[in-house]
């Protein structure tokens, strides 16, 4: 995608994934994050949760894809702020969705802001307040 095909109140194509048990055991491997209420059924029940439930830093890579899958691959995430709301768990579906908020040009950079969040399938808010920064190529035929 070239910065000049960008319109603010754009829409993102919605990312959604289910959550799976699996997948969250593999996310903990590759960031070190073994704390068990992720992926053990019993702690996660004795905290008082129903099911293990998603490492908040997963959050951040869906909404990384989200972007990325959007802007293509010349596209550079810059940067990107989220908070995490409320909790999703193993075996969840989520809605991970985001709309272009502003367009600039910035010491010679060519930057696109999105808002995003991410809801659980029955529409609890897992991640809201997010936003992207991405920097897009230029067309070849304006340069």
């Amino acid at each position: 995608m070239y910065f000049e095909e960008v319109r603010i109140g754009q829409s993102l194509p919605p990312l959604e994934r289910i959550i799976t048990l699996p997948m969250m055991v593999a996310y903990a491997g590759a960031t070190w994050d073994w704390h068990r209420y992720h992926y053990d059924q019993a702690v996660a029940k004795a905290m008082g949760q129903p099911a293990p439930f998603v490492d908040g830093q997963m959050f951040g890579g869906l909404l990384a894809k989200l972007v990325l899958d959007w802007a293509g691959p010349d596209a550079m995430l810059r940067k990107l702020r989220l908070r995490y709301r409320g909790m999703v768990y193993a075996g969840e579906r989520v809605i991970c969705q985001g709309q272009v908020s502003r367009i600039e040009e910035r010491d010679g950079r060519s930057l696109v802001v999105c808002e995003l969040r991410i809801e659980a399938g029955d529409g609890r808010t897992g991640v809201d307040s997010a936003s992207a920064e991405v920097e897009l190529p230029r067309s070849p035929a304006v340069q």
